[in-house]
């Protein structure tokens, strides 16, 4: 009797034993035998500006944990740059880094979250050395005082669930607006990456820090400018293509130069997109696609540039604090900016008289 209920018991535990499946981890990339033009081909980066990148973030990236074969800081860092230099799905950089395409969403969030915490106040600033920035591009049309050229792009994204509408450019697609400063060499000086795509230009930056601190009477140099198109405002410090007089020779030549030297920010925007091709269609939301952009536009400062010296003043670059005011500007004070820029626009068309 006890041998055959001990009998049936122990067949019965047989039963119940779980044979777990033995887990499978995918192979994974090993940059360490990578050629140098194998890192800029792929990582849009050499491996001098990958080591630094991993070393400034890299203790924001640890886990800390022996499970389920966690990626590394480096792994992490060259898996984002190389969904940032590719352009392609997440689950085609799954497929290339041997990890899911739930883990890609994850790594490019934490990197690129990590980059405009550490490096995008570091890298995206107005340089110390002004007085170059100015005679470099006042060799390219000879206009005094250009400390910058500003510009917006947009940025393709899906149809977003919430708010849907506003994010609908004049072209008709979904996208979020991007607004930059940058210098003479197309390095950003200044990016505000926070708005949707049905925003004004001029509105975005009417309602940015730069556009305080400047109208609070800060300039990166003394009598400094700014060059934009003629969708923004005339300022003193913000210089548009403005011609009262057609057939004032001095304006037409002002304007021509006006042109050549401001298209310095449409060709950093295009070197942006070209460089980091993902920019060119996001299919994410516009949180992240704004993440994205700012960490894209640091990386690509970082790649330009080797030891340039940062100006020691503070200079808030986080376009996190800008926001929209529904104030309208005092009517008198706007007269008297206005007037400001005129006689500003004046004396720099007096220049080719």
């Amino acid at each position: 009797m006890w041998s055959s209920s001990s009998s049936s018991s122990s067949d019965s535990d047989d039963e119940n034993i779980i044979i777990r499946r033995r887990r499978i981890f995918r192979p994974r990339i090993n940059n360490n035998f990578m050629a140098e033009y194998e890192y800029n081909e792929r990582f849009r980066m050499n491996s001098v500006k990958l080591e630094y990148i991993v070393s400034s973030i890299g203790h924001l990236l640890v886990h800390h944990t022996n499970r389920n074969h966690a990626l590394s800081p480096i792994q992490q860092v060259n898996l984002c740059l190389h969904f940032l230099g590719s352009g392609t799905q997440y689950h085609s950089i799954g497929d290339m880094h041997g990890v899911s395409k739930a883990t890609v969403c994850r790594v490019v969030r934490n990197v690129t979250k990590a980059m405009n915490e550490v490096l995008f106040p570091q890298l995206v600033r107005f340089p110390n050395d002004l007085v170059t920035v100015v005679q470099h591009f006042h060799s390219i049309a000879s206009i005094p005082l250009v400390v910058g050229c500003v510009d917006g792009t947009l940025i393709k994204i899906d149809a977003p669930s919430i708010n849907e509408p506003v994010f609908v450019d004049r072209h008709g697609n979904h996208s979020v607006t991007c607004t930059a400063v940058c210098g003479p060499t197309m390095q950003f000086y200044y990016v505000n990456a926070n708005w949707p795509g049905s925003v004004h230009d001029a509105r975005v930056l009417r309602n940015s820090s730069l556009w305080a601190k400047m109208e609070s009477g800060w300039r990166p140099i003394e009598n400094g400018i700014i060059l934009g198109d003629s969708a923004y405002p005339l300022r003193d410090w913000l210089i548009p293509p403005t011609i009262r007089n057609p057939n004032d020779a001095a304006e037409l030549s002002f304007v021509r130069r006006h042109k050549k030297t401001r298209r310095i920010i449409e060709n950093a925007f295009g070197i942006l997109k070209e460089k980091f091709p993902c920019l060119n269609y996001m299919r994410l939301g516009p949180e992240l696609t704004c993440n994205i952009f700012q960490a894209c536009t640091a990386l690509c400062n970082l790649a330009r540039e080797n030891d340039e010296d940062i100006m020691l003043e503070e200079f808030e670059n986080n376009s996190s604090n800008d926001e929209l005011s529904d104030d309208e500007p005092d009517r008198e004070l706007q007269n008297v900016q206005l007037w400001n820029g005129e006689h500003r626009l004046q004396e720099i068309i007096n220049n080719f008289r």
